[in-house]
C-alpha cells in the first residue's frame, strides 16, 4: 500500500488536474480553496501544487511521450493518472517505485482494479524508455494547434518560442506600491529585495506565501503585474475626477486609481469576485464605491470623466502564470468573449462625458480581443470613439521595439517584450491597450 499522506498528495493532485483538464476549472481558484487541501502539510501542499502545474506547463509534451506507449485510450481519469505519473518521472524526478506505487494505488481508489495493469505497464516503460523521447519534445507542443496557427502568423516563429519557453518556469512576483515616491521606490525594493521594474512596480522572485511578505497586512502594496500597472497609468491626471473601474475585480487598477485621487466606481458581475475586491481594498485601507452588475445594463447616475474596461477575455497572455488557460480554449469561445467585450465597450462609452476617455484592455494574445475590436469600434458610422494616441513617455518600458514614431495608436504588449529587450529575463504579462477620447 501506498503511504497514506503521498497518496493524499496525489488524490488532491489528481481531483485538480482532472477538473482543469475535463471540467473547465482553473488552478489557481483551487489553489485558493482551502476546504480542498483537508490536512495537507506544507510540504504536501507544495508539492500537489508543483505536481499539477508540472503536468499543465508541460502539458503538449507529456501527451506526447504518454500516446507513444498507449496501443488505445484509457478512460479519461485514468489518463489524468497517467500523466501525473509520467510528470514525477519525466519532470519531478521521483524516484520511479514511489511515482509508480502511488499512481497504481491511486487508479485502484479512483476506477476499482480495472486499470491498475495498464497504469502500471504505461509507467514501468515510460521510466525506462520516455526519457529520450520527451527529451526531444519542446516547448511550442504545449501549444494547442488552433493557438499555434494563430500566433505563428501574428507574432512569428522566434517570438511564440520565446513566449513558451517563459510559460515554463514559474514567473516572478511583481508588486505596485501604494506610494510611487522615490523613498518609497528605494525602502520596500530594499526591504524586499526587489528590484524596481516601471513606474512604481516592483519585481521580486516567486514566493510560497505572499501574505507572509513584510507591508502585506499593513496594505502598502498589492500584487499586480507589472504591465498590467499600465493601463490605469494611461488615464493621466485623474485628481477629483469620477472614475468607473469596470470588470474591477480583483482589484488592482481599482486601488491604481483611488491612489491616483479619483472618485471610483467599481463594477463586477460575480459576487464572489466582488467580495475578493472589498477584501483587498480593506487590506489597502483605500475607498471606492462597489456595485455588483453586469456592465451592459449598468447605468450611472450622472456621466463619468473615464472608464477603464479590463474586458473579460481568453487570458492567453497571463500563460506564465496560468499556462492553463490554453486547455480547452476554442475559437468559437474567442468570438463569443469578442462579441461580449464590443457590448462592453459600447455601453461604456455611453456614460462618459464628451472629451471624457475610456481604456480597453484584455490581457490576451488574440488580436479577435484586440485589433479587431478597436477596426469594429472606429468604423462604426455614429461612434463616439477617438482613438487617442500613447506616447513613449507614457508607455516607457513597453513602447513597441524599433518604432520611429513618438507615439502609437495602441500597444500590443507580448509576454518576451521585457525578455527581448533584455531588462528582465523572466518577461511579464501580455496586453493589449487602447485609449480612446469621447467625441
Amino acid at each position: 500500500m501506498a503511504h497514506k499522506t503521498d497518496l493524499n498528495s496525489r488524490i488532491i493532485s489528481y481531483k485538480i488536474l482532472h477538473a482543469i483538464l475535463h471540467q473547465g476549472g482553473l488552478a489557481h481558484e483551487f489553489f485558493n480553496e482551502e476546504n480542498l487541501w483537508n490536512e495537507l502539510s506544507i510540504r504536501d501542499r507544495a508539492f500537489a501544487k508543483l505536481l499539477v502545474m508540472s503536468c499543465v506547463r508541460k502539458y503538449g509534451q507529456l501527451n506526447i511521450c504518454i500516446n507513444t506507449f498507449l496501443k488505445k485510450q484509457p478512460k479519461s481519469k485514468i489518463r489524468t493518472i497517467i500523466m501525473l505519473g509520467a510528470a514525477q518521472l519525466l519532470i519531478l524526478k521521483t524516484e520511479p517505485h514511489a511515482a509508480i506505487h502511488t499512481s497504481v494505488s491511486l487508479a485502484r481508489l479512483v476506477n476499482s482494479s480495472n486499470y491498475t495493469g495498464l497504469t502500471n505497464g504505461v509507467l514501468r516503460t515510460i521510466s525506462r524508455s520516455g526519457k529520450k523521447i520527451f527529451d526531444a519534445t519542446s516547448p511550442i507542443d504545449n501549444l494547442p494547434d488552433f493557438f499555434k496557427k494563430d500566433w505563428l502568423v501574428n507574432w512569428g516563429e522566434i517570438s511564440v518560442n520565446q513566449i513558451m519557453q517563459l510559460a515554463q518556469n514559474q514567473p516572478p512576483l511583481d508588486i505596485t506600491l501604494k506610494k510611487d515616491s522615490e523613498y518609497s521606490k528605494l525602502k520596500w525594493s530594499e526591504k524586499l529585495s526587489a528590484k524596481l521594474i516601471s513606474k512604481n512596480s516592483i519585481r521580486l522572485s516567486s514566493v510560497s506565501d505572499v501574505t507572509k511578505l513584510e507591508g502585506y497586512k499593513e496594505g502598502e502594496w498589492w500584487v499586480q503585474d507589472c504591465a498590467a500597472a499600465l493601463p490605469a497609468r494611461l488615464m493621466g491626471d485623474i485628481r477629483g475626477k469620477q472614475v468607473i473601474d469596470l470588470c474591477a475585480a480583483p482589484g488592482g487598477k481599482t486601488a491604481q486609481l483611488v491612489t491616483a485621487g479619483a472618485n471610483v466606481l467599481a463594477i463586477d458581475n460575480n459576487a464572489k469576485r466582488i467580495k475578493r475586491l472589498s477584501n483587498n481594498l480593506a487590506r489597502l485601507r483605500l475607498d471606492a464605491k462597489i456595485i455588483c452588475s453586469d456592465g451592459r445594463d449598468f447605468r450611472p447616475a450622472n456621466l463619468v470623466d473615464s472608464v477603464l474596461l479590463d474586458a473579460p477575455c481568453s487570458a492567453t497572455g497571463t500563460i506564465r502564470r496560468r499556462p492553463d488557460v490554453l486547455i480547452r480554449k476554442t475559437a468559437k469561445q474567442i468570438l463569443e468573449l469578442q462579441s461580449l467585450q464590443l457590448e462592453l465597450c459600447k455601453a461604456a462609452s455611453e456614460w462618459i462625458k464628451t472629451g471624457g476617455t475610456l481604456i480597453y484592455v484584455t490581457c490576451s494574445l488574440q488580436k479577435q480581443e484586440g485589433e479587431e475590436i478597436i477596426d469594429e469600434l472606429i468604423s462604426q458610422p455614429n461612434t463616439r470613439l477617438i482613438l487617442d494616441p500613447i506616447s513613449i513617455s507614457e508607455a516607457g518600458l513597453f513602447f513597441p521595439f524599433n518604432c520611429n514614431q513618438k507615439a502609437v495608436d495602441y500597444l500590443r504588449i507580448l509576454p518576451n517584450h521585457l525578455s527581448k529587450n533584455n531588462y528582465d529575463t523572466r518577461g511579464n504579462d501580455g496586453f493589449f491597450i487602447a485609449r480612446f477620447r469621447i467625441k
